[in-house]
């Protein structure tokens, strides 16, 4: 009988892909850029304008960088929790 990996694997498998698509994500400036808005912004922004105190895992950018957002521009980023990024990531790949 066949053996199937987990949905977990399958899950990481795909994030890892999408990853690997912007090779910017894996420099030490970005690094730096993301280590350096996450301190200075600690908590997920959307869920803060909820009301809800969430401590943020991503760094989002705010207008997506396939639709010309900029990369580096901390003005276009934002801390996010995983769930809100989920979220919001959910509805731009529908665009």
């Amino acid at each position: 009988m066949p053996t199937f990996p987990s949905k977990k694997i399958q899950n990481k498998e795909v994030h890892t892909a999408h990853r690997h698509r912007e090779p910017r994500y894996h420099t030490t400036a970005w690094r730096a850029l993301r280590q350096s808005v996450l301190r200075d912004e600690p908590l997920c922004r959307q869920c803060r304008d909820n009301g809800i105190i969430n401590v943020a895992q991503m760094v989002d950018h705010i207008e997506p960088v396939r639709l010309g957002g900029s990369f580096w521009d901390v003005q276009n980023m934002q801390p996010l929790c995983n769930s809100c990024h989920a979220v919001k990531s959910g509805k731009e790949s529908k665009q």
